[in-house]
């Protein structure tokens, strides 16, 4: 499945509002567009539970399994993109 870095970074991106609006995040207000270079870790101030329960739900959007390491380097919704990318080519 050869899929758009960029109509990936824009699902991503109504998942994680989608996420962050129903966790009652006032972060998501104060920051605005989600866009490719919004940053996970700085732009939103998420616990590790939140993390994982995002997580889930993007591999369930995406039906894909992420490895906990492969998130490593991922700061950016970019970022993130092109590890979903990279699993849905394998």
């Amino acid at each position: 499945m050869n899929t758009n870095i960029d109509e990936i970074v824009n699902q991503i991106g109504k998942l994680l509002a989608s996420y962050l609006e129903s966790s009652g995040h006032p972060e998501l207000e104060a920051h605005g567009e989600i866009t490719a270079a919004t940053n996970l870790v700085s732009d939103f101030t998420m616990d590790s539970f939140q993390v994982m329960e995002f997580l889930m739900e993007l591999e369930e959007s995406f039906d894909i399994m992420i490895d906990v390491n492969s998130l490593s380097n991922a700061h950016t919704v970019k970022d993130l993109a092109k590890v979903v990318s990279d699993l849905l080519e394998e």
